[in-house]
């Protein structure tokens, strides 16, 4: 007779639908930030708002299922295997407020093209923390199948979850940039808090120095999270291939194609830019692979440091008024990044061991 259990057997399905949700949550908010930048936002109810809702119910859906789960596991399951889903958790409850919240504020307010405002401050901060804990779940997961934990009836082998860790790092990567965006929005601070057009002018400049060391810094980062997951050559190119093709669809592709038929010019101008942003996963996956498969600390910070400008590129935003708009302080900004992906790696520990086994805690078996 088939007896369902509720131990394991929607463990690794849970999983899936919270990467799942966490992904179309990214790529919808970026389509949505394109959107916005554009001025073609008119009404809540749009595709993109679609996609990033859809992401926030499955990942409140994968979240709340975990914690049933977890009340009901009690020490049958190892704990480590859960941290992750509580960190959505609470990303999805920010979600739950910033939805009616963002809603409200528009029809109030109008549709405005700035990340830093109230509604999506709060929108955004849960869509970094449900990335980041899908990440944490699915490497965890991996580490979990690989020390050979019984993980249900519905886990396949893990190669298969290690896709699926591969899907949900893209994501992390994709809303780590979205975190960097968001507190560098002079803008955003401007419209929020009327700090007036001069502070505006004055912090600009600054801001977009600082924006890039930042996305460096995450790039750095999310080398070194990827190599220490996936003891495999390749891993890094296939994570920076995803982010470059939702980049290069829902912003890059999406505004050209938009452009084209309003400002022919300006859609060029995008359009030309794609084959150079492409361009970018060259030293990525040739770094990854002059790369050993296991980094001592040395080889870690030395590869993540010369990988941090050209993988921090991918995010399409930046790089985009970076080359096409500002290419004078590509040079003047190289050695910046390489510094900022430096000090990244260095100080990586504890942000890395979030994704990595957490001690006997992940390892118990029931």
């Amino acid at each position: 007779m088939f007896r369902f259990r509720l131990s394991y057997d929607l463990l690794v399905p849970t999983y899936i639908v919270g990467v799942v949700g966490a992904f179309l949550q990214i790529s919808g908010g970026i389509w949505d930030v394109s959107s916005h930048i554009m001025g073609i936002v008119e009404t809540f109810f749009t595709v993109p708002h679609l996609v990033l809702y859809t992401g926030v119910l499955l990942c409140l859906v994968a979240s709340l299922t975990g914690v049933m789960l977890r009340r009901g596991l009690t020490s049958s399951v190892a704990s480590g295997l859960f941290t992750g889903l509580r960190v959505s958790l609470v990303g999805g409850a920010l979600q739950v407020i910033a939805g009616p919240f963002d809603l409200w504020w528009h029809s109030t307010y109008g549709f405005d093209p700035h990340l830093f405002t109230p509604s999506h401050s709060l929108l955004i901060t849960g869509l970094v923390l449900n990335g980041v804990g899908m990440g944490i779940a699915a490497t965890r997961l991996v580490q979990a199948s690989r020390a050979g934990i019984d993980l249900g009836r519905f886990s396949p082998r893990t190669r298969w979850l290690e896709s699926l860790a591969l899907v949900s790092l893209c994501g992390v990567w994709l809303g780590l940039n979205g975190l960097v965006y968001l507190v560098t929005d002079i803008d955003g601070l401007n419209y929020t808090f009327h700090l007036g057009q001069s502070w505006v002018d004055a912090a600009a400049p600054v801001s977009f120095v600082i924006m890039g060391l930042l996305l460096a810094g995450v790039a750095s980062l999310m080398f070194i999270v990827t190599k220490r997951t996936f003891p495999w050559t390749g891993a890094v190119s296939i994570v920076a291939v995803m982010v470059a093709v939702v980049v290069g669809t829902a912003n890059l592709g999406f505004r050209a194609w938009y452009q084209t038929g309003i400002d022919p010019s300006e859609g060029a101008r995008i359009a030309s830019f794609i084959p150079v942003y492409l361009s970018f996963l060259v030293p990525v996956v040739l770094l990854d692979y002059a790369s050993a498969r296991e980094l001592d600390r040395v080889r870690a910070v030395l590869f993540a440091t010369l990988v941090a400008p050209f993988a921090s590129y991918l995010d399409g935003f930046y790089s985009l008024v970076l080359w096409v708009s500002r290419p004078n302080l590509v040079p003047m900004l190289l050695i910046p990044m390489f510094a900022a992906g430096a000090i990244a790696a260095m100080f990586r520990t504890r942000f890395v061991n979030l994704f990595g086994p957490s001690g006997p805690s992940l390892t118990t078996k029931p």
